[in-house]
């Protein structure tokens, strides 16, 4: 088996007792220990699948065990000069905590705002505040604040000015509108906002994808997500928005009330841990869930409980690269599957860990998954 995926596994999840076995093994060797040791108390999941894929500690091994027959002297020699250079190169990696962040893995592209003149910025490019017409904007760390400037010459019933913050796969991003509602972006979505609510009679802004919403209170002024399928009203409240192309819309009450009209024309009121689902003909399901299940993305989590195969690829491949999906045996794609991981986990740990549980095969290569029987 991999000795990189062992090596990783074994720091942020569960081996079996047979892979304990194998690692253990391969710790016995040499100074492999020390290695180990070092990549788990210095380096971040992330930070160690880097580091890992740029040294060959396959071909490191290999050398040991060929130089097994060879006098002690060579043999240490060689484990020695394999130790070197990993410690030389965990020497010039930072501390994980002063690791510079690459904005653009996994899914090597960046979060992006359009503004209402269709300029289109790339927040990478965004380091403090920025100032553009009408809006500031604060921009760190993932997240926007939007701080409207209003001019007291203004007429109050002008028309709203509307920006699009783009996400794209392998990021999130949260934004805090101009009246405090704080919104967080899932990857591969979209938010249209206006730069201020001012002068409106409701607080309008509509979602493509996934977004969780903590709702600034305020009764007068009623807030509404509006989506292909659907329009949340609220007052405040905070809730969780699945509105994907192609996918069953859900909205998902963690607490407060919310009402949501479909544009077929039902009004369904919601009360907390509530979940209504509505598809691409209108039809509406309403039904209790854990709603700690549909904020695990916002923790970097992933959660399922009782999901298909096919569901659990289709988010997978919203943050891996992950392009197409072929099952060569089509009774894998009803298999149901439960798990709980980090997304730092990688997505080599995650297919390994669903291949045992729907005893199967799983293959990943070049952005192809191939799933059926082993």
């Amino acid at each position: 088996m991999d000795i990189k995926y062992l090596i990783l596994k074994s720091i942020y999840s569960t081996l079996s007792d047979s892979e304990r076995h194998e690692l253990n093994t391969w710790l016995e060797e040499g100074r492999n220990a020390s290695l180990y040791e070092r990549i788990k108390n210095n380096l971040k999941a992330r930070d160690a699948v880097h580091f890992l894929a740029n040294v060959d500690v396959e071909r490191a091994l290999r050398r040991v065990h060929r130089n097994r027959r060879k006098p002690l002297i060579t043999f240490i020699s060689t484990v020695a000069s394999v130790a070197a250079v990993a410690l030389i190169v965990l020497f010039l990696c930072p501390a994980a905590d002063n690791l510079p962040v690459d904005k653009e893995q996994p899914g090597q592209q960046v979060a992006t705002l359009t503004l209402s003149t269709g300029e289109v910025v790339q927040l990478d490019d965004w380091t403090s505040t920025q100032r553009l017409k009408e809006v500031s904007m604060d921009v760190s760390g993932g997240e926007i604040k939007v701080r409207a400037e209003e001019k007291e010459t203004q007429p109050q019933s002008r028309e709203p000015v509307y920006n699009t913050l783009t996400v794209p796969r392998g990021e999130n991003y949260s934004i805090v509108l101009a009246d405090g509602t704080r919104v967080w972006v899932n990857a591969l979505s979209s938010l249209k906002f206006p730069t201020s609510f001012k002068g409106a009679d409701s607080r309008t802004v509509e979602l493509v994808g996934e977004g969780f919403f903590e709702v600034a209170h305020d009764t007068l002024h009623p807030f509404r997500v509006m989506t292909a399928q659907q329009t949340i009203i609220v007052t405040g409240t905070a809730f969780n928005v699945t509105a994907y192309a192609e996918e069953v819309s859900r909205t998902t009450l963690c607490q407060g009330r919310v009402t949501v009209e479909t544009f077929a024309g039902d009004v369904v009121r919601m009360i907390p841990g509530q979940q209504l689902s509505v598809d691409e003909s209108g039809e509406t399901e309403l039904r209790e869930v854990n709603t700690d299940i549909y904020m695990a993305w916002m923790k970097g989590e992933y959660y399922f409980d009782s999901r298909t195969i096919e569901e659990v690829l289709t988010e997978l491949e919203k943050w891996f690269e992950i392009n197409e999906v072929e099952f060569t045996d089509a009774s894998f794609k009803q298999r149901l599957f439960s798990g709980k991981f980090k997304k730092s986990d990688g997505l080599e740990i995650i297919l390994r860990t669903m291949e045992r549980g729907i005893e199967g095969r799983i293959e990943y290569k070049d952005g192809r998954v191939t799933i059926g029987k082993k």
